[in-house]
């Protein structure tokens, strides 16, 4: 059964998730992060979020997929070259 907040999210349909694929393949070229990335689908599964949640908008969905790469590029172990 559906509780009635999934009961209002948008379906998506092949030209919504068109959509958010090109955004998300500006990220992926953006940070050289392959599309298959435990971090990449996680900021998939937010941008999907949002859209169902009714942010449309593709600078802002974006510029919120730069941020969450951003901070998830922050808050992962950095391996130096001079870790001998």
């Amino acid at each position: 059964m559906l509780d009635s907040q999934s009961a209002h999210l948008k379906a998506l349909d092949s030209a919504d998730l068109s959509q958010l694929q090109a955004i998300l393949n500006a990220i992926c070229c953006e940070t050289g992060r392959p599309l298959r990335a435990p971090e990449t689908e996680e900021i998939a599964a937010l941008l999907i979020s949002l859209y169902r949640h009714g942010v449309a908008d593709q600078d802002k969905l974006l510029s919120v997929g730069r941020l969450a790469s951003t901070r998830k590029r922050r808050l992962s172990p950095q391996v130096t070259a001079n870790s001998d």
